[in-house]
């Protein structure tokens, strides 16, 4: 996450004034060219009892990227992510990453949509967005917040995450570093697909840097991991936009020198949930009852995952510089 902010400001000092021109459709390479990827690049270091099994092939899809994040899957095994200081977003292909837009606006989330675009959680400028898949035009849903209790303006800050469920996007707004007067707040919140203003759901000075957001396979229940507190939660959906009292699902333990959480997350269709922890290199799985079964570690820092594929069991991997995906047993949930 220090990553991605130190990212945005850089994006946002040399940002360039004319997008580079994107076709409408990426290229597709000659019928001959032989693809490159994946490549096998490491093994599943454990056995984790349902999910998947010690020595099960780890794949690279993509490399030499600035930093990944925010995998997004669609039913047809299309795959999407972004590169957030190159301001790109970008497709999976077997012959290399295919981009889609550079001109993100620093999106660091993405989620396919039932329509089969592609929403977006953008940091600069906050808001909800919708993304062409094939032309990346970016249309803006949600930029504003209907609550304004504290007088700072009804921005929503930089957004980090989203999903989308109960007719809407549940989406989080993380605030790193001192809190400056007038700043957006720390918080969850929630939007109708139509757009429109968001409603805050979740401020809790617990809940510090509220980042991957994910919800349970019957959406019934919302999971925020904050980045900079080690207590993933859980709060009952009680409607569209309406949580009930949160808690503390599963505390990531200590043991590395650095003071964070988790980062994104996914659900998978029996309930599991998968959380990205950067300092770990690993993806954490921990059962529906908040039981840690087991870790997925990879060759460097992960930021987000996502599960997809045409069956729906291969878990995409973002990393520092490349997007890694290895199959396991049980499908996405939504």
């Amino acid at each position: 996450m220090l990553a991605e902010l130190f990212a945005v400001a850089f994006l946002m000092q040399n940002a360039p004034t004319t997008a580079p021109a994107i076709p409408s459709t990426p290229a597709t390479p000659p019928a001959t060219l032989a693809a490159k990827w994946p490549q096998k690049v490491a093994e599943a270091n454990e056995d984790i009892v349902g999910v998947v099994a010690k020595g099960t092939p780890i794949f690279k899809w993509s490399e030499g990227h600035n930093f990944t994040e925010g995998p997004a899957c669609a039913t047809d095994g299309s795959v999407w992510f972004v590169d957030i200081p190159a301001n790109e977003i970008l497709r999976v292909d077997p012959n290399g990453a295919q981009v889609v837009t550079r001109k993100a606006n620093a999106t660091f989330g993405l989620f396919v949509g039932a329509d089969g675009n592609l929403y977006g959680a953008q940091a600069s400028p906050g808001a909800i967005t919708r993304v062409d898949p094939k032309s990346g035009e970016i249309t803006v849903l949600c930029d504003k917040r209907s609550n304004d209790a504290e007088g700072t303006g009804r921005a929503l800050g930089r957004l980090n995450d989203l999903v989308i469920g109960d007719g809407g996007v549940w989406f989080t707004a993380p605030v790193i570093g001192r809190k400056r007067a007038g700043m957006p707040p720390d918080a969850v919140y929630f939007v109708p697909l139509a757009g429109g203003e968001a409603t805050e759901v979740v401020r809790d000075d617990k809940v510090r840097a509220p980042n991957g957001i994910a919800l349970s396979p019957d959406g019934k229940t919302l999971y925020v991991v904050p980045y900079l507190t080690m207590d993933i939660m859980a709060y009952p959906i009680e409607g569209p936009g309406k949580l009930g009292a949160g808690k503390v699902f599963y505390s990531i333990p200590g043991g590395t020198r650095e003071t964070i959480g988790g980062d994104g997350c996914t659900v998978d269709a029996k309930g599991n949930l998968y959380v990205a922890v950067p300092p770990r290199a690993a993806i954490f799985v921990i059962s529906p009852e908040g039981k840690p079964l087991g870790q997925i570690r990879f060759p460097e820092r992960v930021s987000n995952c996502a599960l997809g594929g045409k069956d729906g069991k291969t878990l995409y991997v973002t990393a520092t510089g490349g997007v890694y995906a290895i199959d396991v047993e049980n499908a996405r949930s939504r």
